[in-house]
């Protein structure tokens, strides 16, 4: 029998969907995981990239990494994806 939590960190999401309702919350479905948060940044891990939202008071109100759906609220000033998440060394990526 195979274990659940393999099954669950094998989970990928093809579809994203971000809704920003204004400026005051981020519904975001197709996240992996939460990265780090804090009340001016939050960094998840949607569809295997990086996804960085900026604010003030920023706070995560709901996580269902299951269903992939994230729900934030605060001063939400932006958001923006960056590097896919986990790929290479972070060794090879400071010592270029």
């Amino acid at each position: 029998m195979e274990n659940v939590t393999n099954i669950i960190n094998e989970k990928k999401f093809t579809t994203n969907k971000v809704v920003l309702e204004n400026r005051k919350k981020l519904v975001v479905n197709g996240a992996e995981k939460a990265l780090s948060s804090n009340e001016t940044c939050i960094i998840l891990v949607v569809s295997g990239c990086k996804m960085f939202i900026n604010g003030n008071n920023l706070h995560i109100e709901k996580l269902d990494v299951e269903s992939g759906v994230v729900e934030i609220e605060g001063d939400i000033d932006g958001f923006k994806f960056g590097n896919n998440a986990g790929k290479g060394n972070v060794f090879k990526r400071i010592f270029k």
